[in-house]
């Protein structure tokens, strides 16, 4: 009984994440609510951990949106050298990923479930119907756009400690948004290569950062979990803060 009690409330939490993503970007009316409460309700598509979501044969991107697990925006050089530009977390939409890619892939870093999300895009284009989800997904954009512009910053300008905590606040802050933060810990797929790969950095300077921030004792990392012990300490090296929704134009 406490099993299926687990299951019943990680799938209301997965079929809350589209609701919740836009919901905290834009009021939403209730009706609004639970069209998207109904999206993320809707079929599931599973993706193997380290999988390609690959655009589809027609060449016609499918819109769907991620509910549960992790994904990035990758693009590999010939010799192998891996760059990931953006990760994708629960709430994200994948089509305008899949539509501009060209030489980039979205590569799962966890167990990815995917719903068809081509009923929301319909809803943002009908702005007299669906007024509060119309403003909230260009919200989401423009809000995309600005945590693309930190990565630019963490790449060109800041030390690996910098990166380091500018990425860990920043997923602390998109992980509370949909409900996946408890006690300022949320779980964390990513691997040292990986975090590498994200942040430019090679495995061993992965390494001797969290060994320091294990060691300041700012963060917890272990069993796939990460803690933000002192989230304040963190925004302050990091120089992060959450985009203001306030000062995007719609």
């Amino acid at each position: 009984m406490v099993g299926l009690e687990k299951r019943n409330r990680a799938g209301d939490l997965r079929s809350e994440a589209i609701c919740q993503r836009l919901s905290a970007l834009f009021p939403l009316a209730e009706g609004e609510r639970d069209f998207l409460r109904r999206v993320g309700s809707g079929p599931v598509t599973l993706h193997a951990p380290r999988s390609i979501l690959d655009q589809p044969a027609s060449g016609h991107p499918a819109s769907c949106y991620i509910i549960s697990g992790w994904a990035a925006l990758a693009r590999e050089l010939r010799d192998g050298r891996r760059q990931f530009v953006q990760l994708l977390l629960p709430g994200d939409p994948l089509s305008p990923l899949l539509q501009v890619r060209q030489q980039q892939t979205v590569l799962c870093l966890s167990l990815v479930q995917t719903v068809e999300g081509t009923s929301v895009r319909l809803a943002a284009n009908d702005a007299q119907r669906f007024p509060g989800i119309a403003a909230a997904v260009e919200m989401a954009a423009a809000q995309d756009r600005a945590l693309m512009i930190e990565q630019v910053i963490r790449l060109g300008r800041q030390t690996a400690y910098e990166r380091m905590a500018s990425l860990f606040v920043e997923l602390h802050h998109r992980c509370s948004t949909v409900g996946l933060v408890h006690g300022d810990g949320f779980a964390f797929p990513l691997t040292q290569e990986s975090l590498g790969d994200l942040l430019g950095l090679r495995v061993v300077h992965v390494n001797r950062t969290l060994q320091l921030m294990r060691n300041q004792n700012v963060i917890q990392l272990k069993h796939g979990r990460l803690t933000l012990l002192d989230l304040e300490a963190l925004r302050d090296a990091a120089e992060f803060r959450p985009p203001h929704i306030s000062h995007m134009s719609l």
